[in-house]
């Protein structure tokens, strides 16, 4: 799933990219989500927004499709003489203009989900892409707005001992540890991954509101990172960059599948990994009330979760305790974060279901109270009444049978944010990260321009290897927009466009059979048979230190690579086992993409990719 905000400026080098969402969606706070000033329900938000003042850019600011997308209904924006008179000025001037796109994406395998987003409020014109079924893509410019009045987790059941040290991290022996604290209530536990950090964060219920959950002592970043797993500058301490060397030290039977426990706190391969022992721990230090101590997280009794379940301690809430169809909130769990002082800091992780606001049908069920009014809204007059429903009804449009009924609706900066975190490509989202054209060298100062012929029907590599790229990119936290970049960007190459599994003539390369298989063309006997280890496949070393040395003399001596070349399977006694396991890398989907996996996490390519970027331009004269 790939999703941005509505309006798309640049990011700044040390910005979240919860904050650069924020930015983008600066909200009323009179016209928040759900509720409006009136404690009605409102199902969107009023973004708070100005043209752009950077230099370089157009001092107009397109509202933009957050998502590939499809038009379901439009209404172009009225004459400005029109938004200036009644009804459209009801309590001020209102642009009526209106943009719903109907979305469908993957967000995990077999996973398929449909969603709306209606952009409100537009002035001027549309865009002229937008027509009734017109296909849109993310970023595309919908219209211009106008005028109106970054987690995995883990559940710690009371009884979970804290222990002080734990003097051996791959045991799960507790028998001689030191327990400092034995929870007599349910803690959450957060673990988050950034920029090479790992940040634990402990959360318990509130005492007196049940929705309400406080945090228990300080965050710990990177607190159980090892000097022994650092290994080159710049990533001294930092967890998340060091996890490859992490597993290997502390799962050495099966380094690949003590990386999923390390990174999900659980295997999630499990048709293809195993941890060995079946034990293995996951020692973490942990925040308690009043001190910190050492849990086993792989422990049976402790039950994990991923953002994708939309832990409740966190703050998100379903909302649907108000069973009118009526705009009045009467939620007891929203009153109750009113009466508490809460709901402006949960507002944005509750997910509410009521009537959609933009059906003139609906109106009167929706409305009549303020006929009679309540005891915080005067009644008013009929007068008034029929002027609101007029303006309301100028701002309506055909829902569909889609706004007949009550509708689930999120905070859209909550949402967007959110989903950000899921990476998920589908098959279109695949296919637009391939060029249509591309610029080749033919000769010296002579380039083609030549187009990609990228194929992903049914058997294809495209789509055969899809649903392990994206658990692949999940494991190996190649999870930003910069990382999926630099990660593809290279993968797509090597494969010639995701086409081809292996080198190309393969048979005539001196280093063959040990030729580069696989999403990063995995390379030299060295490298597949380090891949070998972290897989938890086992081999005589004296293999591994013969063809290694053999490679590295053809490397450095080039006149020989032809003539004195000793790298075959026959001349070496390759067991049967080991070419299996090498062609794998290749005739594998799975072995494709975790040897790319692999080698990206082993050549610390996280770390490199999290670096300051700049866009390169070449110019390139034609004829």
């Amino acid at each position: 799933m790939i999703i941005s905000p509505p309006f798309v400026r640049p990011r700044n080098a040390a910005e979240s990219d919860l904050s650069w969402v924020s930015r983008m969606m600066p909200v009323d706070i009179n016209r928040d989500f759900p509720l409006n000033r009136h404690a009605s329900w409102h199902g969107g938000v009023h973004v708070l927004h100005t043209d752009r003042r950077e230099e370089g850019y157009d001092r107009i600011e397109f509202v933009r499709a957050i998502a590939d997308g499809e038009v379901v209904s439009f209404r172009s924006p009225s004459s400005t003489d029109k938004r200036d008179t009644f009804p459209l000025n009801y309590d001020g001037r209102t642009d009526d203009g209106y943009v719903l796109l109907k979305h469908q994406t993957d967000i995990g395998e077999n996973c398929r989900v449909e969603y709306y987003s209606l952009y409100m409020h537009l002035m001027d014109r549309l865009d002229p892409s937008i027509r009734a079924g017109a296909r849109v893509w993310r970023k595309d410019r919908i219209g211009q707005s106008g005028m109106v009045s970054e987690t995995n987790a883990f559940y710690l059941p009371p009884g979970t001992h804290f222990y002080e040290s734990v003097p051996d991290a791959s045991s799960p022996d507790t028998n001689r540890l030191n327990a400092v604290h034995n929870s007599t209530e349910p803690l959450f536990v957060s673990m988050t991954f950034e920029k090479g950090d790992c940040t634990m964060l402990t959360r318990r219920q509130n005492d007196t509101r049940e929705a309400l959950f406080d945090t228990v002592g300080e965050p710990l970043t990177n607190t159980d990172a090892s000097p022994a797993d650092n290994s080159i500058a710049g990533t001294s301490l930092k967890y998340e960059y060091n996890l490859y060397r992490t597993a290997c030290r502390l799962y050495p039977q099966n380094p690949s599948a003590g990386f999923e426990l390390l990174r999900f706190g659980r295997v999630i391969n499990t048709e293809h990994e195993s941890l060995t022992p079946v034990s293995a721990p996951l020692w973490r230090t942990v925040s308690f009330p009043g001190g910190t101590g050492m849990v086993n997280l792989a422990s049976s009794d402790i039950k994990k979760f991923s953002d994708a379940d939309f832990p409740h301690w966190t703050g998100w809430r379903m909302v649907d305790d108000d069973t009118d169809n009526n705009s009045q909130c009467h939620s007891p769990l929203i009153a109750g974060l009113q009466e508490s002082g809460r709901l402006s800091d949960l507002n944005s992780h509750l997910i509410c279901h009521f009537p959609l606001e933009w059906n003139a049908a609906t109106f009167d069920q929706r409305y009549a109270w303020l006929r009679t009014g309540t005891d915080d809204v005067p009644a008013i007059s009929e007068e008034d009444y029929e002027r609101l429903k007029s303006h309301a009804s100028a701002l309506c449009f055909d829902t569909g049978e889609p706004g007949t009924g009550r509708l689930w609706h999120f905070h859209p900066v909550a949402f967007i944010t959110h989903f950000r975190k899921c990476c998920w490509l589908s098959r279109s989202e695949l296919k637009q990260l391939v060029p249509r054209n591309v610029i080749r060298m033919a000769r010296r100062n002579s380039y083609l321009w030549e187009p990609i012929a990228y194929r992903d029907q049914t058997g294809s590599m495209a789509d055969s290897i899809r649903i392990h790229l994206n658990k692949g990119m999940q494991k190996y936290l190649i999870n930003t927009p910069l990382r999926i970049a630099c990660f593809l960007g290279n993968a797509i190459q090597e494969t010639q466009w995701l086409s081809q599994r292996e080198e190309a003539g393969s048979r005539q390369l001196w280093y063959y059979p040990w030729h580069g298989r696989g999403l990063l063309q995995l390379t030299s006997p060295s490298n597949y048979f380090d891949y070998f280890i972290f897989c938890g496949r086992r081999y005589t070393n004296d293999i591994k230190t013969r063809l290694s040395a053999e490679y590295n003399r053809l490397y450095a001596n080039r006149n020989i690579r032809q003539i004195d070349n000793h790298l075959s399977d026959t001349e070496n006694d390759i067991p049967d086992r080991i070419i299996t396991w090498r062609n794998n890398v290749s005739s594998n989907d799975y072995d494709v993409v975790g040897s790319a996996g692999f080698y990206w996490a082993s050549a610390y390519m996280a770390y490199h990719s999290d670096a300051e970027h700049e866009l390169e331009r070449c110019s390139v004269n034609t004829n």
